[in-house]
């Protein structure tokens, strides 16, 4: 736009110097310079003269004459000039107005608290909704402001805790649990894919080998925890479907520095301590640290000695501060 009105303005300027010496007004015989458009003000004042019926007053601003050729009036000749004083005057100036005017910044928006109804509301739509109902509705906290780190804490895993009591109430069959847990795992695995938010903390290099109890029906604190150790700098390997056969293969076949378990049910107590002792007398690294998690975390203050771990937690972010100072603590007595 500023481009074509400059084109414009350039074709008025270039008339020949003869033409523009010429007086104006002349007619017969005589090259005549067309007059300059008239101004917004011009105009206005012009309206005003026809509307009041007075002419205008001795010593006041120069108006053209009412019967000047350019001020016909008739429609066309009236939009053909308004066009003009917007296309020379009123776009310029609100061009030059809108390019020396700061912008404003905008507050970004509060972060959303993240409520039992936002859990509550997420579980029926992995359960009950279509099979992108689950991720639309993250994805719309997100843009709304609230971080990965919320969705991950405060909606994932409280979501997945409150399908499993809905399990036990008999309110959710294992079939809805499954499909919900699912769902709950493919927005985990999607906003895995999207850019780490997570700082890391010095664990470059570390290994973990993260399982569940062999034949716990639902695995979905394994994979969170997996995310967060991931995002944390670890390399991580995450076999929630293993039997202990196969674990203790790969804790003797490769050097992990880290091994977690997710125990589910108390009556598997007796079992994961067997197993965690069976895991360290095979590990390649002899002084592997075991961790335990899972809702039993949150139930058994003492789950870790129970089950002969070095360590425990309840929340994924908390299972990687423990291992990181577990391990680094191992490689400094080492």
């Amino acid at each position: 736009m500023a481009g074509w009105m400059i084109n414009r303005l350039a074709k008025r300027q270039q008339a020949p110097r003869d033409i523009a010496a010429a007086p104006r007004g002349s007619t017969k015989g005589e090259v005549t310079c067309p007059a300059d458009p008239p101004t917004l003000a011009n105009v206005l004042n012009v309206r005003s003269v026809e509307a009041s019926g007075k002419p205008a007053l001795p010593g006041d601003d120069w108006r053209p004459a009412l019967g000047s050729p350019h001020l016909v009036s008739t429609n066309s000749a009236q939009d053909l000039q308004l066009s003009r004083i917007v296309e020379l005057e009123i776009i310029p100036r609100l061009m030059l107005m809108h390019s020396t005017q700061p912008t404003r910044e905008r507050r970004p928006l509060p972060a959303p608290t993240m409520t039992d109804e936002h859990v509550h509301t997420l579980a029926r739509l992995a359960v009950e909704g279509d099979a992108d109902s689950a991720s639309s509705y993250v994805r719309a906290l997100l843009d709304a402001g609230a971080s990965q780190e919320q969705v991950f804490l405060d909606l994932l895993a409280p979501c997945a805790r409150w399908m499993g009591e809905l399990w036990e109430q008999d309110r959710f069959d294992f079939s809805q649990v499954t499909i919900g847990l699912w769902r709950l795992q493919r927005v985990l695995h999607e906003q895995g894919r999207r850019s780490a938010q997570f700082s890391h903390s010095g664990a470059d290099g570390l290994r973990a080998l993260l399982a569940a109890v062999p034949g716990a029906q639902h695995t979905f604190g394994v994979i969170m925890a997996a995310e967060f150790f991931s995002r944390s700098g670890w390399d991580v390997d995450c076999e929630p479907k293993a039997s202990w056969t196969e674990l203790r293969a790969r804790l003797k076949r490769d050097w992990y520095d880290m091994f977690g378990l997710s125990v589910s049910t108390s009556d598997s107590i007796p079992e994961v301590a067997s197993g965690i002792l069976d895991m360290r007398e095979a590990s390649a690294n002899r002084d592997v640290f075991v961790m335990v998690g899972g809702p039993m975390a949150a139930q058994i203050p003492n789950l870790a000695q129970l089950c002969g771990a070095d360590s425990m937690a309840c929340e994924a972010s908390v299972a990687v501060q423990a291992a990181n100072g577990g391990v680094a603590r191992r490689v400094k007595r080492a």
